[in-house]
């Protein structure tokens, strides 16, 4: 039970000719180095939330950059905000409402008006409904289907709109700086499996106390074995809300949706993980240590 790499789902080669869901795969291995998080599309962080930013926003259309919105909808009691995953396609202003709008491709998220999680659909989102937002680390190529440049929701005005001449020139200019493979060399997701990959998991009770882990029974357990004991940290990106998983192992700073008995959590980000032999160079993470323990149960 390992999830060190959050993509762990079967991966097939697939041509990009006709494929509108070609995903570049980032070399982590080349933004990991010296243990620091560079940023492949300049100023744009991976994993991080920031704030609506119109300029971040055009920067992701002409990049072909996958965003995972927190939006509170106009009919939406939870104000909070949902989790959308969406390729941005077109930001523009309506001539009468004056509203900043962008028109997505929606992955993945939870539709208010449908009442339930809707996947590859077309979505229309006020710039001003969006409490937060983030890089996904994945990249866009060709248009899904039904995609119009000029989208009639603008009639004021176009600030930025996907022009795929654009991105291709702009994601080559990554792949030459060595951000993301080669097309030739990039393995793809299977439809079902485009956007942020889940896992699922199960509440034990049990609190992990990084200070003393060996009171934890289900820890203690398998003390004979400790190398075999896999803990990772992880933390909403979305809030400050944190949780350990025993029985897998996530890689620093990708990012995985959780859920619980069906039930969506939230995305959340691997702060670290280390197995049952290191302990005592983990007494604290952020400063915290103690952690409700849940346990790895499967991939979704």
């Amino acid at each position: 039970m390992d999830y060190r790499d959050y993509k762990g789902f079967k991966e097939i080669t697939q041509s990009t000719k006709k494929d509108t869901m070609y995903i570049p795969k980032i070399r982590w291995n080349k933004l990991n180095e010296n243990k620091q998080i560079m940023d492949i599309v300049p100023g744009f962080p991976i994993n991080k939330r920031i704030k609506y930013d119109r300029a971040k926003m055009v920067q992701a259309i002409k990049n072909g950059m996958v965003l995972l919105l927190l939006y509170a909808g106009e009919e939406d009691k939870w104000k909070g905000g949902r989790e959308r995953v969406i390729y941005p396609m077109v930001l523009g202003i309506n001539k009468n409402t004056k509203n900043e709008l962008i028109r997505g491709w929606h992955l993945e998220g939870y539709s208010v008006s449908q009442k339930k999680e809707t996947k590859k659909v077309w979505r229309l989102f006020k710039a001003s409904n969006v409490k937060g937002m983030m890089f996904t680390g994945h990249f866009y190529r060709l248009p899904p289907k039904g995609y119009k440049m000029n989208d009639r929701v603008m009639t004021e005005r176009t600030i930025a709109r996907a022009d795929f001449n654009t991105i291709r020139r702009n994601q080559e200019a990554l792949i030459k700086s060595g951000k993301i493979e080669k097309e030739e060399e990039v393995k793809i997701q299977t439809k079902a499996q485009v956007g942020v990959t889940g896992i699922q998991i199960k509440n034990t009770g049990t609190i992990l106390n990084l200070q003393d882990p060996w009171t934890n029974e289900i820890i203690n357990a398998s003390k004979s074995d400790q190398k075999d004991i896999k803990i990772s940290i992880l933390k909403t990106v979305f809030s400050n809300e944190y949780l350990a998983v025993i029985g897998a192992l996530g890689e620093p700073n990708r990012t995985v949706k959780v859920y619980e008995d069906k039930k969506l959590l939230g995305s959340y980000k691997t702060i670290t993980s280390f197995t049952g032999d290191e302990f005592k160079k983990n007494k604290n993470v952020k400063g915290i240590t103690e952690f409700d323990l849940y346990a790895f149960e499967k991939k979704v």
